[in-house]
């Protein structure tokens, strides 16, 4: 059996297609437990119209620590973990069964968000284009995990002892990286491919990356000592972020030194080949226009994630004393102890 289980937290907006599509699925051997993070809003109500089993939390606890409390009810020998802003495919399930049949070797898998997404604004297609062309153009044997559409075997994750509950963004991927550590297998399969119904204004998209992604992720890579060459940790991407940085410092030499414009002309025009491969993707799927305005953003993009990079690392660092110091400090207490 496949245990689906979705935390939902103020989403009454997106938990009804969610589970339209997990129940119209042409794979019948499975459960879906919805746990309710002690939302305000319609959620738990819109749930109840469901074959679920419901959980009602009596205070917010994150995401990782719902995903945990569904799995203590899963009965199932195989964990599906779902977004509520995620729709899945007819086939999602079996697409999945059939490649833990397929693949013996693997613990884990996750999926890959597919080209279209149901919010028409920009900053909600473009963000969306980003994550589809970064799994598609990944390895499929991945050092991380993918909470809103990945699967594993439910004994391994009992075995890695679940999320760290302790992280209220990016627990997917410290929880990743420990199953890579760990010496497991995390397939990335890039043929079952969701419907992403997240919708980002300007500002919210900025902090998500920023905020929620960029910031924590460095300091997880840090804290776990990968540096993986995959996802949104290639070297075209860190290249990019030098790149951005180098077009931002030179802008304000350009008017006392107009000779510059040639050095300025020449680091746009690398980054835009750097990123060549992206923007024709997204002139295929987007058009002309969409792909124009789609550069600026890009480059906007790897501006703040470059900030995102220095301050994970700074607060790594921070962290990381402050460890020290109060690791100190109980030698102290523990040895004066001892004496007395």
């Amino acid at each position: 059996m496949l245990s689906v289980i979705i935390p939902v937290f103020n989403d009454e907006e997106n938990i009804k297609r969610c589970l339209d599509a997990v129940f119209g699925s042409n794979y019948r051997d499975f459960e879906v437990i919805v746990v309710d993070d002690h939302s305000s809003d319609d959620s738990l109500k819109m749930a109840t119209q469901y074959r679920c089993k419901l959980i009602n939390l009596k205070k917010n606890i994150g995401a990782a620590g719902a995903r945990n409390v569904g799995v203590q009810s899963a009965r199932g020998d195989h964990l599906f973990f779902l977004d509520s802003d995620i729709v899945i495919e007819r086939d999602t399930l079996s697409a999945i069964m059939r490649t833990f049949e397929e693949k013996p070797e693997i613990s884990a898998l996750f999926c890959s968000f597919q080209e279209k997404t149901l919010p028409s604004n920009f900053f909600s297609i473009y963000k969306n284009l980003v994550h589809h062309y970064t799994h598609q153009n990944s390895k499929t044997e991945a050092a991380t995990f993918c909470g809103g559409f990945g699967a594993i075997k439910k004994e391994v994750f009992t075995s890695i002892g679940g999320f760290d509950p302790e992280y209220r963004s990016l627990e997917d991927v410290e929880f990743g990286y420990r199953l890579h550590k760990a010496g497991h297998k995390i397939f990335l399969n890039k043929a079952i491919q969701v419907t992403h119904c997240k919708q980002y204004s300007f500002v919210g998209l900025i902090k998500s990356d920023l905020i929620n992604r960029a910031i924590p992720w460095t300091k997880i890579m840090l804290q776990k000592k990968i540096f993986k060459n995959d996802l949104n940790t290639k070297t075209s991407n860190v290249f990019s972020v030098i790149l951005s940085f180098l077009i931002l410092l030179s802008l304000p030499f350009l008017a006392p030194f107009p000779q510059l414009v040639w050095g300025v002309t020449l680091l746009i025009a690398i980054f835009l080949i750097l990123n060549s491969h992206f923007f024709s993707f997204v002139k295929r799927v987007q058009g002309l226009r969409f792909a124009i305005l789609a550069v600026p953003m890009n480059w906007f993009f790897y501006l703040y994630s470059g900030f995102g990079l220095i301050i994970g690392i700074f607060a790594f660092i921070a962290g990381d004393k402050q460890s020290t110091a109060s690791a100190k400090h109980t030698q102290v207490e523990t040895s004066t102890a001892k004496e007395n």
